[in-house]
C-alpha cells in the first residue's frame, strides 16, 4: 500500500480552524503523518498550535516558498492555492497518497480509511451538486458538456499519477491564465481523471436535512461556517468545535448564537423553488427536482464500485 499522509493549508485568518480540524483528525484516527502548510501566521497562534497538536502534526511555513515560485492569483488568498504545489514540496516526496482537507471540516472517521482506499485515478473526490443547478457554469470553464464537477474541500491525490501526468502543474497554469479559483482550476485540469468519493467523506447539507453530522465520515461546512453565521451547522457539531477549542484563545467564535439550529427559513424557502421554476428560473427549476437522498445513494454506489465520475450526473439523478 502506498504510504499516506494528509495536510491542510491556511493563512493567519484560517490557521486556528486548521489546527482544530487537525486536532479532530488526531482524536478519531490511527497514527498518520499530518501537515499544516501555513502562510504568514502569527507566532502566538503557532505557540497555541504546538501545545494543541504536539509533534503529531508538522507545521510548515511556506510563505517564502510561495514567494519564490512567483505565481500571482489575482485577488484570491494565496493560502487557497498552496495545495496546488503539493508536487513541488519536498515534504511530500515519500508519500504515494496525499489527502487534503479544508479547514471547515470535522472528521468522524479515521482519515486512514479515506487515504488508503482503492484508487484507479489520479484523484478521489466527491461530486458537488450545486454546480448542476447552473449548467452554463461548466461551459464557462471550458469543460465538456455534462462534465462532472467535484468539490475540492476533501480530496485524495495519487501523487505518482499526479506527478507523471503533470496535473498540478496544469492546474497552476489554468488558475493563473484562466484567472480561476483553485476549485475551478482543479476541475478543469483533472477533468476525466477523478474517481467518485463516497459522499459521506465530504458531506455538505445542500439545504436539506436528509444527511446530518452524525452520519458523516467527514462533515464539510461549505455554507454557513461554525465560526461565522452558523447557518445549517448542527448544534452537536458546534459542541465538538467548542470542545476542540477548549484551553485555547480560539473558542469564542463557536459559541452557539441561538438555542436552535440556524437555517430553518432557508430550507423552508426552498419549498417554493417549484413555483419560481414556472417563471423561467432555471436554477430553481433544477433545484426543485433535485433529490438529495437519491443522489447520495447513487454516488455511494459509484464509490463502492470504484467507478470514475460519470458524465451528466444530473441526468442520472433526474434533475437535469
Amino acid at each position: 500500500m502506498q504510504r499516506p499522509c494528509y495536510f491542510l493549508a491556511a493563512d493567519s485568518n484560517y490557521f486556528p480552524y486548521a489546527c482544530l480540524t487537525a486536532r479532530r483528525i488526531l482524536d478519531v484516527s490511527a497514527p498518520i503523518d499530518g501537515f499544516i502548510l501555513h502562510v504568514k501566521v502569527h507566532q502566538s497562534d503557532l505557540q497555541v498550535a504546538r501545545r494543541l497538536l504536539g509533534n503529531r502534526v508538522a507545521l510548515l511555513d511556506v510563505s517564502d516558498f510561495m514567494d519564490r515560485v512567483g505565481f500571482r492569483f489575482g485577488t484570491y488568498s494565496i493560502a487557497a492555492y498552496v495545495r496546488l504545489f503539493a508536487d513541488l514540496l519536498p515534504q511530500f516526496d515519500g508519500y504515494g497518497r496525499v489527502a487534503y482537507t479544508d479547514c471547515d471540516v470535522l472528521f468522524n472517521r479515521d482519515i486512514n480509511d479515506l487515504a488508503c482506499q482503492g484508487l484507479d485515478a489520479p484523484l478521489l473526490a466527491a461530486h458537488d451538486d450545486y454546480m448542476y443547478f447552473r449548467p452554463s457554469y461548466r461551459k464557462s470553464l471550458g469543460m465538456q458538456p455534462g462534465a462532472p464537477y467535484f468539490n475540492s474541500g476533501v480530496v485524495v491525490f495519487d501523487m505518482d499519477a499526479v506527478r507523471t501526468e503533470g496535473l498540478l502543474e496544469r492546474t497552476r497554469q489554468t488558475a493563473v491564465h484562466g484567472k480561476m479559483n483553485d476549485q475551478n482550476a482543479l476541475n478543469v485540469a483533472f477533468e476525466g481523471k477523478w474517481q467518485t468519493m463516497h459522499p459521506n467523506w465530504n458531506l455538505m447539507s445542500n439545504g436539506t436535512r436528509d444527511y446530518r453530522f452524525s452520519q458523516a465520515y467527514a462533515r464539510h461546512f461549505a455554507g454557513g461556517k461554525p465560526w461565522g453565521n452558523q447557518i445549517g451547522v448542527e448544534p452537536e457539531a458546534l459542541k465538538v468545535w467548542r470542545d476542540l477549542a477548549k484551553g485555547t484563545p480560539w473558542g469564542k467564535p463557536f459559541e452557539q448564537r441561538v438555542p436552535f439550529e440556524r437555517g430553518v427559513m432557508k430550507r423552508f424557502t426552498r419549498r417554493f423553488d417549484v413555483i419560481a421554476g414556472l417563471f423561467g428560473k432555471d436554477v430553481q427549476r433544477r433545484r426543485a427536482r433535485y433529490d438529495g437522498a437519491k443522489m447520495h445513494q447513487i454516488y455511494a454506489r459509484q464509490a463502492d464500485a470504484g467507478e470514475m465520475a460519470v458524465q451528466f450526473p444530473e441526468v442520472l439523478g433526474g434533475f437535469g
